[in-house]
């Protein structure tokens, strides 16, 4: 076991970073460069561990949350910075035990977690630890008033978590929202003040935590068609990848997926505000608001068609160097680059108004659950008598957002059951995103559209005014419900799309 979840009592004071450069020269899903910062540190401040139950919650944070909770890509963030941050401040120290305790809970299946109370009792260990946690960030100890920025924004990202976990998805995107609050006044500082400089004691670079930030909030894009957050794109000399320049072929994994990242981040941001508009939420834009719009689409489709050329001759120059867990996280990769060409791909009405344009796209979306299912066919363990597959708990989401991406487009009704047989697979919680309720709302989806029509044997079966778009899921695991906001035709004779809200329990 580690040095540092011996018996000991140790004493520190806060760590400090010393770099060279203003850049980190860290990215948070791979290890770090040459250029990282120098971190000096002496021994603990206070006492690390009130008891034996807290030393074996932070052990199992180290051995099992972390190489799970990262998902298929290293990141320094998990491996080393929120440990050694959670050393010299109480509330993280208190938020990552409870985040281990429940997580152990998560893979042994423990469904009391769900409940909708906060008892103490029922609650156990990971929520006292949690109280623990929020009482060290309203009242810290030492001489510090409040805590520092950096503390501040692991405690959401920590806290986050652990909401996902209980099923808690609006108390999770609350604190993704406050992250979000505190790096957009920085933001504005710095923009008000350039030359002033950035506090020189934090345990986790600042960069860092924007990537995390701007990751989640395309989960929240994704599931609830919110207003991306204004988070400015990363420097390229800050996490090589994020920037707007595709290279011929990509030198990592982690440059590859910080470039997909940024492109399909700059493309949601400004399609957004195409698709959002007043005017195309009518249906009635201008011919010349349109050309604009599918301008932009074909501009983004040809960037992401650059990306794969250049990730594929990156993996035909490593092939005999990726395997494991790096083959899995190259083979999602390329099921969201092709999933995003795809949509791009689409005209713009069409993309817009006419859901039966997805029925071309069979064969791409044949491809991607074949994707799909060697990747969970990897994660999933060879069964056996008594044997229970064991829940994935992840940050970022990786396969649920493209599943149900392909179910609610693709009409085929073979492949959509495909789509919905591997949602409902290998148990996972990717974020905000859950797998088993994200199923549940892609059955009610194709039911809702399949309703009426008798026996269906192909998408064509399915009439366009009989299909939904404008997809918004909303998740209560606690109550058991869910809701399901979308746009469709009354009937045949109807020409107007009209917003409805569907619920479902179970």
């Amino acid at each position: 076991m580690p040095n540092e979840l011996s018996n000991k009592k140790h004493r520190a004071s806060t760590p400090k970073i010393v770099s060279k450069k203003q850049s980190t020269g860290l990215e948070c899903g791979a290890s770090p460069s040459s250029d990282a910062p120098i971190i000096q540190v002496s021994s603990p401040t206070f006492e690390l561990f009130d008891d034996d139950i807290e030393r074996r919650s932070f052990a199992f944070f180290r051995l099992r949350t972390v190489p799970e909770i990262s998902g298929f890509f290293p990141s320094d963030f998990w491996d080393r910075l929120v440990p050694l941050a959670s050393f010299y401040e109480p509330a993280l120290k208190h938020a990552v035990i409870a985040l281990a305790s429940l997580h152990e809970r998560f893979e042994n299946g423990d469904e009391s977690i769900l409940r909708a109370n906060d008892d103490l009792v029922e609650g156990g260990f990971a929520l006292q630890q949690y109280n623990k946690a929020i009482r060290q960030l309203i009242t810290p100890s030492g001489k510090q008033s409040e805590p520092s920025l950096d503390t501040s924004l692991v405690a959401c990202v920590l806290f986050a978590c652990f909401e996902s976990l209980r099923g808690h998805h609006g108390s999770a995107l609350s604190h993704i929202d406050s992250g979000v609050k505190i790096l957009s006044r920085i933001y504005d500082d710095e923009r008000q003040s350039p030359k002033k400089t950035q506090p020189s004691q934090l345990c986790v670079p600042r960069e860092c935590l924007d990537v995390i930030f701007t990751r989640w909030d395309m989960q929240k894009v994704d599931l609830l068609g919110t207003w991306p957050m204004d988070l400015p794109l990363l420097k390229e000399d800050t996490f090589p990848g994020f920037t707007a320049h595709i290279p011929p072929q990509f030198h990592s994994l982690a440059e590859a997926r910080n470039s997909l990242e940024y492109q399909k981040n700059l493309c949601v941001r400004q399609l957004f505000k195409f698709e959002r508009a007043e005017v195309f939420e009518r249906g009635n834009e201008s011919q010349e608001h349109r050309d604009a719009y599918d301008r932009n689409r074909r501009h983004h489709k040809k960037q992401i068609e650059h990306w794969i050329s250049a990730f594929q001759a990156f993996l035909d120059a490593n092939v005999d160097k990726i395997d494991g867990k790096a083959w899995q996280g190259a083979l999602v990769l390329k099921m969201s680059a092709r999933l995003a060409a795809m949509n791009f791909g689409v005209d713009a009405y069409d993309y817009l108004h006419l859901q039966t344009s997805w029925d071309d796209q069979l064969a791409v979306h044949e491809e991607l659950i074949d994707m799909a299912t060697v990747i969970l066919d990897a994660q999933d363990a060879p069964p056996g008598k008594g044997y229970r597959v064991k829940p994935i708990f992840q940050m970022d989401h990786m396969m649920i957002g493209n599943l149900f991406g392909i179910v609610h487009r693709c009409r085929d009704p073979y492949q959509r059951r495909r789509a919905i047989a591997l949602l409902y697979k290998v148990p996972r919680q990717e974020g905000i995103w859950n797998s088993e309720l994200t199923a549940r709302c892609a059955e009610r989806i194709m039911q809702v559209e399949e309703d009426g029509l008798g026996v269906v044997t192909c998408a064509e079966d399915i009439p366009d005014w009989a299909r939904i778009s404008s997809v918004d899921v909303k998740f209560d695991p606690p109550h058991r419900r869910g809701c399901i906001k979308f746009s469709r035709q009354r009937s045949f004779h109807s020409t107007v799309r009209e917003p409805v809200t569907d619920f479902l329990e179970w």
